[in-house]
């Protein structure tokens, strides 16, 4: 098994923002078949007509050592984790001064600290869903405005094309019958 060689000066980064994850533009290394060794499944062929669905195998996969280096950067990631770690310390605390034994209590904190981290990001995300679709939209009354803008324009410089070569053709008519 080969290791893939870090890229050369000529060769950038994959990802810009993540420089210590590289890919190489050589082929990927071929692992030998053990017995009990499973093999990725292979994409849908064309003639397939269906989409595969993909398995939590290939999900546990695709996630990269550098990835826990990052996740923090993902949008909404960090107002949910913040809200997570306030719900968590708040529900805990009060369930301790109620009485519960610590283990218990810090049991509800971590509950509750990821129930409100994942709501958060949940909210977050269809905001940002919302502000999407409402730039979409602006930009398509703006697309509409400029279009419908241009095409006045038009008309108006051909109204005014017209009007001048009339003023023209009657000027002409009169040099004639003068």
């Amino acid at each position: 098994m080969t290791t893939p060689q870090p890229p050369t000066r000529d060769q950038p980064p994959a990802d810009p923002n993540r420089y210590w994850v590289q890919q190489s533009e050589a082929a990927p290394p071929t692992t030998p078949s053990l017995p009990g060794h499973q093999q990725p499944p292979q994409p849908p062929r064309p003639g397939d007509g269906r989409p595969r669905r993909p398995t939590i195998t290939e999900a546990a996969q695709s996630i990269k050592p550098g990835d826990f280096l990052t996740f923090h950067q993902a949008p909404c990631a960090r107002t949910g984790l913040l809200t997570g770690i306030g719900a968590g310390a708040a529900v805990g605390g009060i369930r301790w001064i109620m009485g519960l034994p610590i283990p218990r209590a810090a049991n509800w904190a971590v509950g509750a600290g990821a129930l409100g981290a994942i709501a958060q990001y949940e909210y977050c995300q269809l905001k940002r869903m919302q502000e999407r679709e409402k730039v979409k939209r602006v930009v398509e009354v703006y697309a509409a405005k400029q279009a419908r803008e241009k095409r006045e324009k038009y008309e108006e410089e051909k109204r005014e094309r017209e009007r001048l070569e009339r003023e023209e053709e009657e000027r002409n008519k009169k040099r004639w019958f003068w």
